[in-house]
């Protein structure tokens, strides 16, 4: 097994790994395996694969030249295809030579893995970044399995078409053999794009999708990837945060809100905070017995889109502070820098409501850590947009349409006066998913597509 990704959790370096990279780590663990991925570092003139090992894993590290990578990073991967994917093709900026650099990165990640692998070796892509790095491989005589998933959102077809290049990266696709997206919307929605596209057809295969086009023949499967309540639940079984603690103090007997998201024109954060502002203006009481938090880590903030978000967050957030706090206390507390898991593993655990409610998103964990964290006897209500791949199965949250603020701020309303009974009702079902989609069965599915047949 080897695994590509642009970025990678290195013990070396004091990486805390999200689930995705611990699982990664158990499958190529059992194997034997490497993980390639980007250094960190920026090539230096003759620098070659960088080789680390931790146990029985591979690290191996690709430079890459300091223009080349923001041009494919910043550039085509985050200002071209990151909008289209999440159906925001306005927000989509294209300049000259991104394509070309996100092209020679897919290559050198290419060569990276060509010199790494051996005959028989499989090959696991992951996500946008590496949308071409099939056809690469094959170019360079790789003949064994290869495999992409994609974490986030595949775009409807009148959104794909609009990428100059929608035809290159269709070819391309079709050098994979299984490509794993979130959702069954996305699956249908991938398969048509690429379909229509190259003028393939589309025929059901082994419980997912194939499209034949280009002369290659790929097999798209649904693979929702979860989360590790068992982890989760051990963060709980360590001592809080001095500055939790002190957040609990100060919110006790108040409605407690959260939001956990990176600072991302996706993740919908300002119509969250118009709707939490909204239902404050139908009762200013409420300003007194509740606090909302958003946790939003800024990121990307070279892209003049999340420069943008950030600012708009900003000035609602200082506007319903100003309109409904006082001097002695605030409905509303932004938090504009990253919390460790354990901090937010007990936020999560003693929030009332959770409000996930992204414009688009592939997945969205936060919904499922949040029904993770909380207590099954006493739980809270979740709030999950229609629009993350988590309401696909999530059925029992409260579901909701982010740009509708007026559906938004009577579902909090709902979810402050819903009886214990609804709530552990609802939570029953929710921890069922959770259960059933935790990471690693997500990994022992999706290697079973990657086993040769």
């Amino acid at each position: 097994m080897i695994a590509v990704s642009n970025r990678i959790s290195r013990p070396a370096k004091g990486a805390s790994p999200g689930g995705l990279a611990q699982a990664l780590s158990e499958a190529l663990r059992g194997s034997n395996g490497m993980w390639i991925g980007w250094s960190g570092d920026f090539a230096r003139p003759g620098s070659d694969l960088e080789i680390e090992r931790d146990g029985d894993i591979t690290f191996g590290l690709v430079d890459i030249a300091e223009d080349t990578y923001h041009r494919y990073y910043e550039g085509y991967a985050n200002s071209v295809l990151w909008p289209l994917f999440h159906s925001r093709p306005d927000l989509a900026e294209r300049t000259p030579g991104d394509f070309a650099a996100y092209r020679t990165v897919n290559a050198e990640f290419a060569d990276a893995v060509a010199e790494a692998a051996q005959p028989g070796d499989t090959i696991w892509v992951h996500d946008y970044h590496f949308l071409i790095l099939a056809e690469a491989l094959r170019a360079r005589g790789l003949a064994g399995t290869i495999g992409l998933f994609i974490h986030i959102p595949c775009p409807p077809l009148d959104v794909f078409r609009r990428l100059a290049e929608a035809r290159t990266i269709v070819r391309a696709l079709t050098a994979f053999d299984t490509i794993a997206v979130q959702t069954r919307r996305d699956a249908a929605r991938l398969a048509e794009c690429m379909a229509a596209t190259a003028e393939g057809t589309i025929r059901t295969s082994r419980g997912g999708l194939r499209v034949d086009a280009c002369g290659g023949s790929v097999h798209i499967t649904v693979k929702p990837i979860g989360t590790q309540p068992a982890e989760i639940r051990r963060s709980l079984e360590t001592a809080r945060p001095a500055e939790v603690e002190a957040y609990l103090a100060r919110a006790a007997g108040r409605t407690k809100l959260i939001g956990v998201d990176r600072l991302d024109y996706s993740k919908g954060i300002p119509n969250r905070l118009l709707a939490y502002e909204r239902h404050l203006e139908g009762d200013r009481s409420r300003a007194g017995s509740t606090l909302f938090t958003q946790i939003a880590p800024p990121s990307r903030e070279a892209v003049a889109a999340y420069a943008a978000v950030r600012t708009e967050v900003e000035r609602i957030t200082g506007r319903i502070v100003g309109a409904f706090g006082d001097l002695a206390s605030s409905p509303l507390t932004l938090l504009t820098r990253p919390l460790d898991r354990v901090g937010v593993a007990h936020m999560l655990a003693n929030a009332d409501i959770a409000m996930v409610t992204p414009l688009a998103d592939g997945m969205n964990l936060v919904a499922k850590e949040f029904v993770a964290a909380q207590d099954p006897h006493d739980p809270g209500v979740l709030v999950l947009s229609k629009y993350a791949g988590a309401a696909e199965e999530m059925v029992d949250a409260l579901i909701v349409d982010p740009h509708d603020l007026d559906e938004m701020a009577a579902a909090i309303t709902a979810a402050r006066t819903m009886s214990r009974g609804e709530r552990r009702e609802r939570h029953r079902s929710l921890a069922a998913v959770v259960e059933r989609t935790r990471i690693e069965r997500w990994l022992g599915s999706c290697l079973k597509d990657l086993a040769p047949s």
